[in-house]
């Protein structure tokens, strides 16, 4: 057990607070953790193998996007009030709410909801990249490792639901909550940064069956899909979410 666990040790090397405590603790919970990261290749920015299931995913869509056009969309009008009868206005790709204080990226079961926020807020000219460098691209391969047939209808449930979640959480947050009103735009995208690093975890953890509950395969390629885009912060929240699934704190 020593040796394999120095073998996984001198493999991590992302700098990080939690993973630092990891290796530093003996526990079994610890160790397991471990190769749990290393098994997801999530100490490693490399394009890795995935492994290939056939399955499919409309229906998941359809139920997901029933919700969005029903009780969804009454929860916003209820919240937000709406300029006209057609609450909702379709652009290329997304839609957005149109309430009273303004517009709102509508969440999807698509990643166009990213290039709608970026539009909104213009936080890549501002050195936050979080849009352009992160949700977007991380969400849309997950959406073209789908049509590969890399997870399984458990996976796809838990990814599309995820998506959701995620989307969901940020128009909370900045159009009903108003959170994301600070005095600056650098500042609004900071927090934005912020709360979706914090935020994230939870959908992860709760969305469909959880993370933790998913088959293998689809552990392995969800955190493999991950991995080349996460921020030191991002891959700090990974490895948390991992311990979770180790020790069963993620269960209510």
């Amino acid at each position: 057990m020593k040796t394999i666990l120095i073998i996984f040790l001198t493999q991590l090397s992302f700098a990080s607070p939690f993973l630092a405590e990891l290796k530093s603790s003996n526990t079994p919970e610890a160790i397991e953790t471990l190769r749990r990261i290393n098994f997801y290749g999530l100490d490693s920015k490399e394009r890795l193998s995935l492994v290939e299931i056939n399955s499919t995913e409309e229906e998941i869509k359809e139920v997901l996007n029933q919700d969005l056009d029903n009780d969804y969309l009454i929860f916003l009008e209820e919240e937000l009030g709406c300029v006209s009868e057609e609450c909702l206005k379709e652009f290329d790709g997304y839609r957005t709410f149109q309430g009273l204080n303004g517009d709102v990226c509508y969440p999807g079961t698509n990643c166009e909801f990213y290039k709608c926020m970026e539009k909104k807020y213009q936080c890549a000219p501002l050195g936050v990249n979080y849009f352009t460098e992160l949700a977007h691209p991380t969400c849309s391969t997950y959406v073209k490792n789908i049509k590969k047939n890399y997870f399984t209808k458990k996976g796809i449930q838990w990814i599309y639901t995820v998506m959701v979640c995620l989307q969901k959480g940020l128009v909370q947050e900045c159009a009903v909550d108003g959170k994301c009103n600070q005095e600056t735009k650098k500042e609004v995208c900071d927090h934005i940064v912020d709360y979706t690093l914090n935020f994230h975890p939870s959908c992860y953890l709760n969305s469909g069956v959880g993370v933790c509950k998913l088959p293998l395969k689809d552990k392995v390629n969800i955190w493999r899909t991950v991995s080349p885009f996460l921020t030191a912060d991002e891959r700090e929240q990974a490895y948390r979410t991992i311990f979770s699934c180790v020790t069963g704190n993620w269960k209510n």
